[in-house]
């Protein structure tokens, strides 16, 4: 592995330590041992977390909740709790109020910001996630704090079903969850709105390029002034990555932009991964 790969593995160690509790830790290494060829070989350490897979594992958040998660729920959970790509560069996890998390897939985040104490809305476009967030959350005694709502991510005025991934209709008959109709736009202040939610302590966005609806340029984003933080994963090739980040400051944040591997990162470098977004 070159330097880079180098340095993200022992990183990605160091928190698998950090954050799995030590059976789970102990059962990952001893993977990343076996699989080591594998490894190098398709640089990426995804071969050792098939471990998780079959067993499942107990991890501690940044935020010092613990999530469970049963064995078919540990695809991404590396990324999602040990590297903590969602709230790396100093947003917080809120221990109350509101938190609506865009693209929710099996409620990994959800059920965190939940556990943390959160009150949460979970928007997933695949409805057969729905299913999977409810069984989580009652796994971690959180269901009475996890709504689920089912719709594409949409602007106020911008539908969510012409952008993104979710706009490719051969994508989107290949989702492994998805009806073969989409369902409705979904905007934030319409969760809002039903919930009757007067703020968002965090808004999650990891909605595949679906962003650039949710943000559109020609939309009513006025909500945005009720929103404390927004984390979001930016899909570079579905729209004008710099202009996106320019509305999100007009609109009030400091925006705090890096790649994959958690270096800062400039909007105009073609290397912007993720935006963390707070007042």
């Amino acid at each position: 592995m070159d330097t880079r790969m180098t340095r993200r593995a022992v990183g990605d160690v160091t928190s698998v330590w950090r954050c799995a509790c030590p059976a789970a830790a102990s059962r990952w290494t001893a993977s990343l041992v076996v699989h080591l060829p594998k490894c190098a070989r398709s640089r990426s350490l995804s071969p050792a977390d098939q471990i998780w897979a079959g067993t499942g594992a107990r991890f501690r958040t940044s935020s010092g909740a613990v999530v469970a998660l049963p064995a078919r729920y540990t695809s991404g959970a590396r990324e999602m709790y040990c590297r903590n790509v969602y709230l790396r560069t100093g947003l917080t996890m809120p221990t109350d109020g509101w938190v609506v998390d865009l693209g929710a897939n099996r409620g990994l985040f959800s059920v965190w910001a939940a556990v943390s104490g959160a009150q949460v809305v979970a928007v997933e476009a695949q409805a057969g996630f729905a299913p999977m967030i409810a069984a989580l959350a009652a796994h971690n005694a959180v269901t009475e704090r996890v709504r689920v709502e089912i719709g594409v991510a949409s602007g106020v005025c911008t539908s969510g079903a012409a952008s993104g991934v979710v706009g490719d209709d051969l994508r989107w008959a290949a989702t492994s969850h998805g009806l073969p109709t989409r369902p409705p736009n979904l905007s934030v202040p319409q969760v809002m709105s039903k919930y009757e939610i007067d703020r968002l302590r965090l808004l999650k966005m990891d909605i595949e390029g679906g962003e650039f609806a949710v943000l559109a340029a020609n939309d009513d984003l006025r909500w945005l002034a009720r929103v404390d933080q927004v984390a979001l994963e930016v899909h570079r090739d579905h729209g004008d990555v710099a202009a996106l980040l320019e509305r999100l400051r007009h609109h009030g944040f400091s925006v705090d932009l890096r790649d994959n591997d958690g270096n800062c990162a400039v909007a105009n470098s073609g290397n912007v991964d993720y935006a963390y977004c707070r007042r």
